[in-house]
């Protein structure tokens, strides 16, 4: 949050960054602004930058009794309306697959940072706390919020989305690269705890051509001691099987100063196969045939090679515990199937305002939308979906989808494509005038 601007009433300009590097200014400064910001009209009121529809957007300042402190609070149901990079946005989780967690599994701050339960045990050193692979309850009707912990699938969109890589804007053409991602991905992280930690201290970014993030993933393997466990995430240039029977996994720039090898023992990899089909589909094509990359979050057991005598000593060894795989485009938008990277790549080369809702952990049967576009006239966007499959199931879960679509949207007030019929795609939806 680092430079976020925020406007008090009366014009002054506030650093939201104080709550952690002046909480005596911090405090006194809301504290003064209390009374004037409650009984202000709403243009006057304390705000950050985010506009909507041509007005800015409060914020509250809130008064917590039981530590007598003050801070800032969004107004109810206008999180989903600051902008993604906002420390004050929050999503709209009916639009994602965020709507199967229970209210437990995400629980947003009121400062704009979340915690999060995970399936996995984070801890320093020692063996790693087993995944929890506890049954989960079923739930009385289809779509209903049912996951109580949130997967390293869950966590890797949820850091996606947070970095603000789920949307495209044309003015984002050129820099959407590979490493300004896992840089955004790196902050996103900053803002996100789980079991009490801040993913950011145990998330290391593997990046090309990054020297700070190598250095810093081998001074956290330095530091805390002879074996630990942490998270990698990278782009994915190989998996390969090794002479022992396990793999090897090559991370894009892991060669360049990271000086570490990665092993992927058998089980792990023939199940990130077997749940990400799409990642391993790609993976198995030659690199320059790919028109895609393949995301991995792993969280791997890290440890120096301590043999004097090593031509190894210096490096690090890494085997990964648990992960997930995630296929983006070369504009970093995931997808699910090759018909959504058509679309994706047809809305990006158009021009076009969109979001890229993500799955997280949800079954199937939740309904939401494969893209959203966010620059016609509808104020909450234009939903789009691209039916890929002819199969019983997939036609029994067709019929479902559009049900939902007319009755939430209207008949024609969503955009389709059977990309079954080898028809081309149709136009999309007209957008603003600028």
């Amino acid at each position: 949050m680092t430079g976020t601007i925020i406007i008090l009433p009366g014009g002054e300009r506030f650093q939201l960054e104080w709550r952690r590097t002046d909480p005596e200014r911090w405090g006194r400064r809301l504290k003064a602004k209390y009374d004037e910001s409650w009984s202000a009209e709403r243009s006057d009121k304390a705000r950050c930058l985010c506009q909507h529809r041509g007005a800015s957007l409060p914020l509250q300042i809130r008064y917590r009794a039981d530590s007598h402190s003050y801070h800032l609070a969004v107004w109810p149901n206008e999180g989903p309306l600051h902008e993604k990079t906002c420390p004050f946005y929050k999503p709209d989780p009916e639009k994602s697959g965020r709507a199967s967690y229970v209210n437990s599994v995400i629980r947003e701050g009121e400062d704009g940072d979340v915690a999060v339960t995970l399936s996995i045990g984070l801890r320093r050193k020692g063996p790693p706390r087993p995944v929890d692979d506890t049954p989960l309850p079923a739930s009385d009707r289809p779509g209903q919020a049912r996951q109580r912990r949130m997967t390293p699938l869950g966590l890797l969109h949820l850091l996606w989305e947070r970095a603000g890589l789920t949307e495209w804007r044309p003015q984002f053409a050129r820099h959407r690269t590979p490493t300004a991602a896992l840089g955004r991905i790196a902050s996103a992280g900053t803002r996100i705890r789980a079991q009490g930690r801040l993913i950011s201290d145990l998330l290391c970014p593997v990046a090309p051509g990054h020297e700070k993030f190598g250095r810093r993933f081998h001074a956290i393997v330095r530091t805390e001691g002879k074996e630990n466990h942490l998270f990698l995430i990278g782009f994915v240039e190989a998996l390969e099987p090794d002479p022992r029977g396990n793999f090897t996994m090559t991370l894009s720039g892991q060669r360049n100063g990271y000086r570490c090898f990665l092993t992927v023992p058998a089980a792990e990899r023939n199940r990130l196969a077997r749940s990400h089909q799409l990642a391993a589909a790609t993976l198995a094509l030659p690199e320059a045939a790919r028109q895609a990359h393949v995301v991995a979050l792993l969280y791997v057991t890290a440890r120096n090679i301590g043999t004097h005598n090593s031509r190894w000593r210096g490096w690090i060894q890494a085997e990964v515990r648990t992960g997930a795989l995630m296929t983006v485009s070369r504009s970093m938008l995931p997808f699910e199937s090759s018909h959504e990277l058509a679309v994706a790549d047809a809305l990006v080369a158009a021009g076009r305002a969109f979001e890229k809702p993500l799955r997280f952990d949800a079954e199937r049967d939740l309904v939401f939308p494969d893209f959203i576009l966010q620059d016609t006239a509808r104020s909450d966007g234009y939903p789009m979906e691209v039916f890929g499959r002819t199969d019983e199931a997939y036609t029994t879960r067709r019929a479902e989808k559009e049900n939902y679509y007319d009755a939430t949207f209207g008949a024609g007030g969503w955009w389709s494509w059977d990309a079954t019929t080898g028809s081309r795609m149709p136009p999309f939806p007209s957008g603003r005038l600028r």
